[in-house]
């Protein structure tokens, strides 16, 4: 299952720079730089599609071998024991990068709402009286300030 692992391999590499550019959109965030961070979301987009092409490879290989209904931990399983190694060791990398990527995200996404929230206390202390950004504006992706870039 060589192909397998290099399309895991393949996966980590790119999950691994994605990274990088994740902790540089939230330094970008901490120091309020909305140029560099509209330019790095852009950049994003080209990992997300990146991303998408892996896993169409990674299906298209395991519709191939014909383990479609199982899960990639399960044809790890199923592998024979060399193969096994190698494949867990791609695999947990690329879990934990995975993790990581998540974990930064999270960040990000907090820091931006906390300054929401601050955005709306500051308005409704200069008398506006609606939230800027609502809850309820977020669920329906329709925003009414155009204080932050909405690429993010």
């Amino acid at each position: 299952m060589k192909t397998l692992y290099e399309i895991l391999r393949e996966s980590a590499e790119l999950y691994s720079n994605f990274l990088e550019l994740e902790y540089k959109k939230y330094e970008f965030i901490i120091k309020d730089d909305t140029l560099s961070l509209d330019e790095t979301v852009a950049k994003e987009q080209a990992f997300y599609m990146k991303m998408r092409g892996l896993e169409q490879k990674r299906i298209a290989y395991i519709e191939k071998i014909g383990m479609k209904d199982k899960t990639l931990a399960e044809i790890i399983e199923l592998s024979n024991e060399t193969d096994k190694a190698i494949l867990n060791e791609a695999y947990d990398e690329l879990n934990r990068l995975i993790t990581e990527v998540k974990k930064i995200s999270d960040l990000c996404k907090l820091v931006i709402e906390v300054r929401l929230r601050r955005i709306d206390r500051a308005m409704n202390k200069l008398g506006h009286k609606e939230n800027t950004y609502s809850n309820e504006d977020v669920k329906n992706n329709n925003t009414k300030s155009f204080l932050l870039s909405k690429k993010i």
